[in-house]
């Protein structure tokens, strides 16, 4: 039970450890949710650097 109080593993009632459960995967989907948009957003800008302009050039600007 890595990362766990010790003495809230010793004395917390099972209402208390429900409660701390539900917090610790509202945060896990949270992360969750705000990974898989910052995935997304990377996708898409990567489609768009990788497309072609009108001059032919698709370096990727805004990294350089």
């Amino acid at each position: 039970m890595t990362g766990l109080r010790p003495d809230f593993v010793e004395n917390a009632s099972t209402p208390a450890i429900r409660a701390q459960y539900e917090r610790a995967q509202a945060r896990a989907d949270m992360g969750a949710d705000q990974a898989r948009d910052l995935f997304l957003l990377l996708c898409q800008r990567e489609d768009l650097a990788d497309r072609p302009t009108s001059t032919g050039d698709t370096t990727d600007k805004e990294a350089a």
